[in-house]
């Protein structure tokens, strides 16, 4: 092989290993870049699950205290009615 053409043949090697090398740092780039997108979407996906499911402890505590308040209330009126049915009973006895 000529010196001429192994010199060709080195420069086209190293522009060759050039070409790959920044090819290489272009993909790592898009890589990183998709990565921290990738990252950021699942922190924010994190954060709103947290919020849904505090939104969620939240309303249930609510629904407790609703049906806590619902039960104290149809014991009143369970008594209630449970009064005026003796009095109009009385009144029927009494009439």
């Amino acid at each position: 092989m000529s010196e001429e053409r192994f010199d060709r043949l080195e420069k086209m090697l190293e522009q060759l290993i050039q070409m790959v090398g920044h090819n290489n740092a272009v993909r790592m780039d898009k890589l990183e870049t998709r990565m921290d997108n990738l990252e950021s979407k699942v922190d924010s996906g994190f954060q709103q699950l947290t919020s849904m499911v505090t939104l969620l402890s939240d309303k249930v505590d609510n629904i407790k205290k609703t049906l806590s308040r619902h039960a104290n209330m149809l014991d009143v009126l369970a008594t209630r009615t449970t009064h005026q049915e003796a009095e109009i009973q009385g009144l029927k006895r009494g009439a």
